[in-house]
C-alpha cells in the first residue's frame, strides 16, 4: 500500500480574478486522486491522505508520483498552477517506511518555478512476500539510523557519492554488522568489470586486474578510451569474517601497449567489509573513479563500471538486471571516491548571442525583398562549352516578403566597416602591383598617398551608428561598438604617424596589412541573426544546384550609402554549386547575373530608385488537353485538370483569380504562348549547322529506295530537302551539304534499323547492316556562319495557330509543332495586371500569395503532397517580369598572354594547356600550347557584337566578369580541367577613355585550391549604333585566325641574356623501372632553349662537362610580366627515346639579375676548390719563426685548466664554468642558434650554386605535390644586352670555375651537444644517441648513448672519408636507446657538404682570430694564414701581398702592416 498524506501548500499566485481554489492531485502509475478544493486560499491545507493499491507489486528505484495543483472550476476545465514530481527510490529500498517532503518547489509547465511549495509525507508497505531488489537501492543513500552495537566508520577505502551533490563523500556511515560466528568460513568474492570510460593516452589498450585476497584475475585486452569488458570474477577463500572484512578489492588499469613498469594508468581499493554491509551484501554497477596511488592529488585517471558480491554460506545472489548500459548513463550521481579524492563543484556559464530557426517570440519587422535573374550559362551551339538560357530583354522577377529580427544597426556597422576594408584592399592591391612592376618613386609615392589620405578619410566621414535607442539592443553590441572605435582610432593615429614620417614604400606595406586584416576581423557580427539569401535551380522537384548570399551584402540602409550592401541594387555574377559535391567545385553548374534588393517594409518605396526597366505583373494558368482516338480533349487528363500551373498539378480556374488589394485587372485574358518556344534554334548563335535526314527503305534482303518521306528531322518529322533550304539573311554557307561520319554510322554515313508495328520509323539504329534491316537514313550537314554587321531579320515562328504547344507525354520537353508521336498539349493564358494606387516597381512587393486559388480542390482527398507543396511555394502569386525596351551593342577584347605554375596532368610532368573564355552567352578559345606548364599564348580574343541590357552606367560600376578555364589537352578522353579564373573588363563608354588595360596576374583555382596563375586583361567597349571606326585598331595577326596582344597591352621587352651554370645532377631516382644513366639539361625561356652536353656516366661524375650556357632572349623590362626559367632533364636512352625525367620550375628571375660591369671581387663566383687546384705561388712570410713558443711545461699545467669546452663555454656566455679561461682572454666562437645555411652573411652558402628541386609525373592528389626524384645544382646570372649589335656583350658572370671532377675529402664531425629534443619516453624523457651516415658509409654510437635526458652533451668526434659530390648527403641521426624494443628515431639534419667545399665562405666561415700553433685555439684550416691572404688578392684582383723586413712588415691593398703590433701565441 502506498499512502500520500497531502499536508499543505503556501505561496500560491493570484490569478486575474483573484485567489485561486486550489485543488490537489497525486498520479501514480496513470491511477489519479484528488484532494478537495480550498475556496479562495493562497495557502491552502488540505490534511487529506489518499491511498493507492499496489496490487501485489513492490516499488522500484523508478517509482514516482506526480503532484499536480491546479485552480478548481465549477464550469470548464481545471487550470494548473504548479507541478512537481517526488521519487520514491528511498522507499523502494526499504531504507525507510516513510517519506516526508517539506515545502517541495511548484514549476509550471515551462519547467519554471512559480515561487509555490507543497508539503506531504508518503508511507509505503511492502507487500506480502515481496523481497527488496539490490538494483533498486538509493546510490549512496544512507542506512537506517544507528542501532545498539553499530558502528560508525568513515567510508573504509571507499566513500560513496550522494546523487544530489557530487563531490561530496558522506562523512559518517552505519554498518549494521550481522552475527557472523567468528570461526574460518567459505566466501566468495563476486567481481563484475563492466565498462571503462575517459581513460587517459592515445591509441591505448586497457586490460583491468582485479586482485583480492592475494588472488589476481584480468580481463582481455581492449581497444580506445572508453572500452568495454563485461566479465566476471570469482574469488573463493576461508577465513575469518573479521580477517576478511579488512581485506580490499583491488582494481588496476594498465595499458597492455606500453612494456614499462609506469604503464599503470590508475587504480582504486574498496574494503570488503564495506561491499558485505551494503544490503544484500553486494554494490550493483557502481562507477569506481581511479586515480594515481601516488599522487592522489592528480585528479581522476578514468572510471570503471563494476559490480560486487560478498556471499556467505547459505546466502542467495541477487539478481543482477542485463538491461543495455548506454552513453548516458550518469556517472557523477552514482561514482565511488577513493580515500582523500573529493570532487568540486564546477560553475559553467554559458552566454548565447546568436540562435537561428527559433520560433519568433520576439518584435520582428517586415523585409522586402526582390532579385531579377538576367541570364544562366551559355552555349553557341558549337564552339561554347555551355547552355544559354534566352531571356533576351524580358527578365524574370521574384519578389518576396519575410519577418525577422530588426538588427540594422548591426548590419549597418558591419557594412561600413566592410566598406572600408574594400576601398583599402583595391588601393593595396594597386600599391602592391606598382612595387611588383618596378614602377618609379614618383609613381609609388603618388599611390601611396591615395591609400593614406583615403583610408584617413574614410574612417573619419563614415562613423559606425550610435547604439543608443536601438531595438534588440545587448551587452555585446556596445562593447563591439567600443571595440571597433577604438580599433579605428588606432588605425587612423598609425596612418596620420605614417603620412608624417615615413619614408620608405615598400617598409609600410606591413603595416598597411596589419590594418586590412584589423579591419576584417571587425568586420565579424556574432549577433547576425539574418540568414542568408538561397537561391535554387529546380528540374522539376529535383535541386540540382544552389548558391548563398549573405543578406547584408543586399541590404539597404536608411543610414548612410556606405551602410548598404556591396551589392545591394547591383548586378553581381554568381557561380552556383552542386549540392553535396564531392568534387569541390570542379564544374560550375549555373552562372548567373543576378540584381538583388533587401530591405525593411517601411523603406520599400527605396527600391525605386535602384529599379531598371519597366515591370510586368501577369497572371498566368495552363490549358491542358490529351489526345484520344486521334481527338484532342480533357478525357484523356485523368487525374490532371483542365486549368493547372506550369506543373500541372495545381488545379485552377479563371473565375478564382482576383487581383490583390492595391491592384487592378488591365485587359481581359487572352492566348500568350512561351516566347522561347517561338524563336528559331540558331538565335543568339554566331555559328550554326543546320541538318537534314535522308531517308530510305526496302523490303528485308532487297534494294535500297527513297522513302515515302524522304527527309525528315532526328524525331523523323518531314522537312524540306537540301536543295529547297535557303540561307537565312544575315548569314553565309560556311560549307556545301556533306554526311556526318562522326557518329555510330558505316562509311557512308548511314545507320540502320528495323521498324516494329504500330510505328513507321525505327526506334534505334545500328551502324551495320544486317539482311533484316528495313531502315536506314544519313544525317546530311551544312555549317553557316552570321555575317558580322548584317542585319538579321528576327525570324519567329507563330507556331500552332490557337496558341498549342505539344509533348508526347505529359512532364517531357514541349515543342511548337505538333508531331505524330504527341498525346499532350497545352496553351498558357495570361492576364496582366497594374498597380492602382501605388506608384512605381515598388508594388511588386505585395503580390506574394496575394491570388486565389480553386478553393474547391481544397476538400479532394487525393491532393498529394506535392500538390499541397506547389501551392504553399506560391502557385497563386502572379508572374512577374521586368522588360527592357532598349539594348547596348558593346565590344569586347579579351588579352591572354600566359600563364604560370599550371598543374601537370600528363605522365610527361606537362600538360597541353588552351583557355576557353566565357563572358555572357559568348565564348572562344585559345590556341593550346603543347608540354608545358607555363604556357605563354600571347593572344587577342574579339567579342564583336555583345549585347548587353541595362543602363550603361550602372554596368560599368559592375561590369560581367570574364570567366576563363583552362583545360589539358588530350588526343584520346576528354580535356581535363586545370582550373578556373576571373577577369574584371575595364569598359570604356566613351572614344575619349584612353585607358589601356593593364595585364595582371589573377589566380587560378581548381578544386577550391590554388592551381597557378594566369596574366590577362580586358576591355568591354560601348560601340556606337552603325559606327566601328572609334573602336580600336585590330591588333596584328599570328597566323590566319590568331590575333596577337597588341602593343600597349604587351610587356615592353629586352634583349636579355641568362647566362646558365649547370654544374651537376644529384639524387635523381629511377624512371620507368630503369636508372637515368645518360641525362642531360634544357633550359627554356620566353620560348628560347638551350641544352647541356650529355653526362656520360652518373656514377663517376654527375656534373656537367661544359658547364656554362647563354640563352639569349626577350624579357619584359617589368619583373610581375617574367617568364620562368623551366628546366628539363632528359635521359637519351636506347633506341632513340629521350624521355624527360624531370622538370623544375623556376618562377621568380629578380634574385638573378646583376649588373654584368660590377667589380669582379663582389661577383665572381670563385672557390677555395679553384685555388686549391691551381699552381701556389711564393710567399715570403715568416711568422711561424722567430718568436719565442710557450713552454712545455706552461702548456702542460695549462691543459689542466684551459681546454676547448673552456672555449665553448665562454662562446656561450656559461662564464661560471670557464673562469681562467676568460681571465687569460683567448679567442672565442661565434656560435648560431640556427644552421650556417640559415645566417645571411653566408647567403645560404649557395653564392657558387644553388640546388633546385625536380619533380616527375601527373599530380593526380589535390593535397599533395607532385614527387621530387632528384637535385639539379647549378646558377643563373641575368642581365641585359645592348641594342646596338656594334656594342661589345659585358664580360661573362662564371669563370675561375672549378674542375668538375669526383674529388675524395675527409670529414670530420664534432657533434657537441643537442637542445630540446623530442620525448620517446613515458618517464618524458630519451636516451639519445648519435647515428651518422655518409654515401654507404654509416656510423652507429649506440654504446654511447645518454640516459634520461632531452639536452644531451655527445662530445663526440667522427672521421669520414668520401667522393664529391657522389656522397654530398650527410646525415646525422639521434636515435633513442630502448633495451627491448625497437630504437625510435628522434631526429634527423641533414648536411649539404658539396655546399660547404664549394662556397667561397668556407674560407672565413669559423676562421680563428688568432694563430696559434698549440693549446684549445691551434689553427685547424688547412690552409695557414698567409696563404688565405694570398687566395684573397686573387679574388678581389689586387696586387699579392708582399713582405719585407724579413718579414717583420707586409703590404697589402695599399696599407702597410707590422709584425711587432700583432701578437703570437
Amino acid at each position: 500500500m502506498l499512502r500520500v498524506a497531502v499536508e499543505s501548500a503556501a505561496g500560491l499566485p493570484k490569478n486575474k480574478l483573484g485567489s485561486p481554489d486550489p485543488i490537489a492531485s497525486v498520479v501514480f502509475k496513470d491511477e489519479k486522486k484528488k484532494t478537495k478544493p480550498v475556496s479562495s486560499e493562497l495557502n491552502p491545507v488540505w490534511n487529506e491522505t489518499l491511498e493507492f493499491d499496489l496490487k501485489g507489486v513492490p516499488l522500484d528505484s523508478s517509482s514516482y508520483i506526480d503532484v499536480i495543483v491546479k485552480d478548481y472550476e465549477t464550469l470548464g476545465k481545471d487550470k494548473l498552477i504548479g507541478s512537481a514530481k517526488v521519487s520514491l527510490k528511498d522507499l523502494a529500498s526499504s531504507q525507510v517506511k516513510s517519506l516526508p517532503v517539506k515545502n517541495l518547489a511548484l514549476v509550471d509547465e515551462n519547467g519554471k518555478s512559480i515561487g509555490a511549495t507543497i508539503s506531504m509525507t508518503i508511507g509505503y508497505e511492502p507487500p506480502a512476500g515481496a523481497v527488496t531488489n539490490p538494483q533498486d537501492q538509493q546510490d549512496g543513500g544512507n542506512t537506517a539510523g544507528g542501532e545498539e552495537g553499530d558502528v560508525t566508520d568513515g567510508g573504509g577505502r571507499g566513500a560513496v557519492t550522494s546523487p544530489g551533490e557530487p563531490g561530496h563523500k558522506i562523512r559518517s556511515r552505519t554498518r549494521k554488522r550481522h552475527s557472523l560466528a567468528n570461526k574460518p568460513q567459505d566466501f566468495q568474492i563476486r567481481v563484475r568489470v563492466i565498462e571503462g570510460r575517459q581513460l587517459p593516452g592515445n591509441n591505448i589498450k586497457p586490460v583491468v586486474k582485479v586482485h583480492v585476497c592475494g588472488e589476481t584475475h584480468r580481463t582481455r585486452i581492449r581497444k580506445g578510451n572508453n572500452p568495454y569488458f563485461d566479465e566476471i570474477f570469482f574469488f573463493n577463500v576461508n577465513m575469518l569474517p573479521s580477517e576478511l572484512f579488512d581485506e580490499v578489492v583491488s582494481f588496476r588499469v594498465y595499458n597492455s601497449n606500453s612494456f614499462r613498469a609506469d604503464c599503470l594508468m590508475g587504480e582504486f581499493k574498496l574494503d570488503i567489509g564495506y561491499i558485505y554491509h551494503e544490503p544484500a551484501h553486494c554494490i550493483m554497477k557502481k562507477w569506481i573513479l581511479l586515480n594515481d596511488p601516488d599522487d592522489s592529488s592528480s585528479g581522476a585517471k578514468g572510471y570503471l563500471k563494476v559490480s560486487m558480491f560478498v556471499l556467505g554460506t547459505g546466502d542467495e545472489p541477487p539478481v543482477e538486471r542485463k538491461e543495455q548500459d548506454n552513453d548516458k548513463d550518469d556517472v557523477e550521481s552514482n561514482l565511488l571516491l577513493p580515500a582523500g579524492v573529493a570532487l568540486r563543484w564546477v560553475t559553467l556559464k554559458l552566454k548565447v548571442f546568436r540562435a537561428e530557426d527559433v520560433p519568433q517570440s520576439i518584435t520582428v519587422i517586415p523585409y522586402a525583398y526582390v532579385f531579377q535573374s538576367f541570364l544562366g550559362r551559355y552555349s553557341d551551339h558549337q564552339t561554347n562549352n555551355y547552355y544559354y538560357l534566352p531571356w533576351a530583354d524580358t527578365k524574370p522577377v521574384i519578389a518576396i516578403t519575410s519577418f525577422w529580427e530588426d538588427i540594422s544597426h548591426r548590419l549597418d556597422s558591419l557594412n561600413t566597416i566592410l566598406y572600408i576594408s574594400n576601398r583599402l584592399q583595391t588601393n593595396l592591391s594597386a600599391l602592391k602591383s606598382a612595387v611588383q612592376s618596378k614602377a618609379t618613386d614618383a609613381r609609388l609615392v603618388e599611390i601611396w598617398l591615395k591609400l593614406i589620405n583615403q583610408l584617413m578619410e574614410d574612417i573619419s566621414s563614415f562613423r559606425i551608428p550610435d547604439m543608443e535607442g536601438k531595438p534588440n539592443l545587448t551587452a555585446l553590441d556596445i562593447q563591439q561598438k567600443m571595440l571597433r572605435d577604438r580599433a579605428l582610432e588606432n588605425i587612423m593615429k598609425g596612418a596620420k604617424h605614417l603620412f608624417e614620417e615615413a619614408t620608405d614604400v615598400n617598409k609600410c606595406l606591413s603595416i598597411i596589412e596589419g590594418w586590412l586584416d584589423k579591419l576584417k576581423q571587425l568586420a565579424e557580427e556574432p549577433q547576425n541573426s539574418m540568414p542568408d539569401v538561397i537561391i535554387w535551380m529546380l528540374r522539376g522537384e529535383k535541386r540540382v544546384a544552389y548558391t548563398r548570399i549573405p543578406a547584408h551584402q543586399v541590404l539597404y540602409s536608411s543610414y548612410s550609402e556606405q551602410a548598404c550592401g556591396q551589392y545591394c541594387g547591383k548586378t553581381k555574377t554568381i557561380f552556383m554549386k552542386y549540392p553535396m559535391d564531392n568534387k569541390k567545385g570542379l564544374k560550375i553548374p549555373v552562372q548567373l547575373r543576378v540584381n538583388m534588393w533587401l530591405g525593411l517594409a517601411t523603406e520599400e518605396k527605396k527600391f525605386n530608385h535602384y529599379a531598371e526597366g519597366i515591370f510586368n505583373v501577369f497572371a498566368e494558368l495552363y490549358e491542358n488537353q490529351a489526345q484520344v482516338l486521334g481527338k484532342w480533349g480533357t478525357t484523356g487528363l485523368l487525374s490532371r485538370s483542365k486549368f493547372s500551373d506550369v506543373t500541372s498539378k495545381v488545379k485552377l480556374k479563371q473565375e478564382y483569380f482576383l487581383p490583390p488589394v492595391g491592384w487592378e485587372w488591365e485587359g481581359d485574358w487572352r492566348v500568350d504562348p512561351e516566347k522561347t518556344l517561338l524563336t528559331e534554334a540558331d538565335a543568339g548563335h554566331t555559328e550554326f549547322v543546320d541538318e537534314v535526314y535522308e531517308n530510305e527503305t526496302r523490303l528485308p534482303g532487297g534494294e535500297w529506295k527513297l522513302a515515302a518521306e524522304p527527309y525528315t528531322d532526328v524525331n523523323g518529322e518531314k522537312v524540306q530537302g537540301p536543295t529547297e533550304i535557303e540561307c537565312p539573311p544575315g548569314w553565309k554557307w560556311e560549307d556545301i551539304w556533306t554526311f556526318d561520319d562522326n557518329r555510330a554510322v558505316d562509311e557512308k554515313g548511314w545507320e540502320y534499323g528495323v521498324t516494329i508495328p504500330p510505328d513507321d520509323k525505327p526506334k534505334s539504329w545500328v551502324a551495320a547492316e544486317k539482311m533484316y534491316h528495313v531502315h536506314r537514313r544519313k544525317r546530311m550537314i551544312r555549317p553557316r556562319k552570321r555575317i558580322p554587321g548584317a542585319k538579321t531579320a528576327e525570324r519567329k515562328d507563330t507556331g500552332d495557330a490557337e496558341g498549342w504547344e505539344y509533348s508526347s507525354l505529359i512532364g517531357l520537353k514541349f515543342h511548337r509543332k505538333q508531331r505524330s508521336s504527341d498525346t499532350f498539349r497545352r496553351r498558357r493564358w495570361r492576364r496582366k495586371m497594374t498597380p492602382a494606387d501605388r506608384v512605381g516597381a515598388s508594388a511588386i512587393f505585395k503580390l506574394e500569395g496575394a491570388l486565389g486559388v480553386d478553393m474547391e480542390s481544397k476538400g479532394d482527398e487525393k491532393g498529394t503532397k506535392a500538390e499541397t507543396s506547389v501551392k504553399q511555394f506560391g502557385a497563386n502569386t502572379p508572374t512577374v517580369s521586368c522588360t527592357f525596351d532598349q539594348s547596348n551593342t558593346y565590344h569586347l577584347r579579351v588579352y591572354v598572354y600566359q600563364a604560370r605554375n599550371l598543374t601537370a596532368l600528363d605522365k610527361d610532368s606537362f600538360s597541353d594547356p588552351y583557355v576557353h573564355v566565357s563572358f555572357l552567352h559568348h565564348s572562344q578559345t585559345t590556341e593550346t600550347i603543347r608540354s608545358t606548364l607555363n604556357p605563354t599564348w600571347d593572344q587577342t580574343l574579339i567579342f564583336k557584337n555583345v549585347e548587353i541590357c541595362g543602363d550603361p552606367q550602372s554596368l560599368a560600376q559592375n561590369p560581367p566578369i570574364v570567366v576563363m578555364e583552362i583545360f589539358d589537352s588530350d588526343q584520346v578522353g576528354k580535356d581535363e580541367m586545370l582550373g578556373r579564373s576571373t577577369c574584371v573588363p575595364i569598359v570604356k563608354l566613351t572614344s575619349g577613355m584612353d585607358a589601356s588595360p593593364k595585364l595582371l596576374w589573377e589566380p587560378v583555382t581548381h578544386k577550391n585550391g590554388p592551381a597557378g596563375e594566369i596574366l590577362v586583361a580586358a576591355e568591354l567597349i560601348l560601340k556606337t549604333r552603325g559606327n566601328d571606326t572609334e573602336l580600336p585598331l585590330i591588333p596584328p595577326k599570328r597566323g590566319e585566325k590568331l590575333y596577337m596582344v597588341p602593343q600597349g597591352v604587351r610587356p615592353v621587352v629586352q634583349l636579355t641574356a641568362i647566362e646558365v651554370l649547370a654544374w651537376g645532377l644529384r639524387n635523381v631516382k629511377t624512371y620507368q623501372l630503369a636508372p637515368v644513366t645518360s641525362p642531360s639539361l634544357v633550359v627554356e625561356c620566353g620560348g628560347e632553349s638551350v641544352q647541356t652536353a650529355v653526362i656520360k656516366n652518373m656514377k663517376k661524375c654527375p656534373n656537367f662537362a661544359g658547364n656554362v650556357l647563354l640563352l639569349k632572349v626577350l624579357l619584359p623590362k617589368e619583373e610581375m610580366y617574367t617568364p620562368p626559367i623551366v628546366l628539363k632533364v632528359i635521359d637519351h636512352r636506347p633506341f632513340g627515346r629521350k624521355p624527360v625525367v624531370g622538370q623544375c620550375t623556376i618562377n621568380f628571375l629578380e634574385e638573378f639579375r646583376c649588373d654584368p660591369y660590377a667589380t669582379v671581387a663582389e661577383v665572381a663566383m670563385s672557390s677555395k676548390v679553384a685555388l686549391m687546384a691551381a699552381s701556389p705561388r711564393d710567399l715570403h712570410v715568416n711568422i711561424d719563426d722567430g718568436r719565442q713558443h710557450l713552454l712545455e711545461a706552461q702548456r702542460e699545467k695549462e691543459k689542466e685548466t684551459v681546454d676547448w669546452w673552456s672555449k665553448f663555454y665562454a662562446s656561450v656566455g656559461e662564464s661560471e664554468r670557464c673562469r681562467p679561461y676568460l681571465d687569460k682572454g683567448y679567442d672565442t666562437l661565434e656560435v648560431y642558434d640556427h644552421e650556417l645555411e640559415s645566417a645571411k652573411e653566408f647567403m645560404g652558402l649557395t653564392d657558387f650554386c644553388s640546388t633546385f628541386k625536380l619533380q616527375r609525373g601527373k599530380n593526380e592528389s589535390d593535397d599533395d605535390d607532385p614527387a621530387v626524384v632528384g637535385e639539379f645544382k647549378g646558377s643563373f646570372k641575368v642581365y641585359p644586352l645592348p641594342d646596338d649589335p656594334g656594342v661589345p656583350p659585358p664580360p661573362q658572370q662564371f669563370r675561375e670555375l672549378p674542375d668538375s671532377v669526383s674529388q675524395e675529402c675527409v670529414v670530420r664531425i664534432y657533434v657537441v651537444q643537442a637542445i630540446d629534443l623530442q620525448p620517446k619516453d613515458n618517464n618524458g624523457k630519451c636516451d639519445p644517441y648519435i647515428k651518422i651516415s655518409l654515401g654507404k658509409k654509416s656510423i652507429d654510437d649506440r654504446d654511447n648513448y645518454v640516459p634520461y635526458t632531452l639536452n644531451p652533451v655527445f662530445g663526440r668526434m667522427f672521421e669520414l672519408t668520401c667522393f664529391l659530390p657522389q656522397d654530398k648527403d650527410l646525415k646525422i641521426a639521434i636515435y633513442d636507446f630502448d633495451l627491448l624494443s625497437h630504437d625510435e628515431k628522434v631526429g634527423e639534419t641533414v648536411i649539404d657538404l658539396e655546399n660547404r667545399l664549394l662556397s667561397r665562405f668556407g674560407s672565413y666561415c669559423g676562421l680563428a682570430q688568432t694563430y696559434c700553433i698549440s693549446g684549445p685555439n691551434h689553427w685547424r684550416d688547412q690552409l695557414n694564414p698567409s696563404k688565405i691572404l694570398e687566395q684573397l688578392a686573387r679574388w678581389k684582383g689586387l696586387s699579392p701581398p708582399r713582405s719585407e723586413d724579413n718579414g717583420n712588415t707586409l703590404t697589402f691593398g695599399g696599407r702597410l702592416y707590422c709584425l711587432s703590433d700583432l701578437v703570437v701565441l
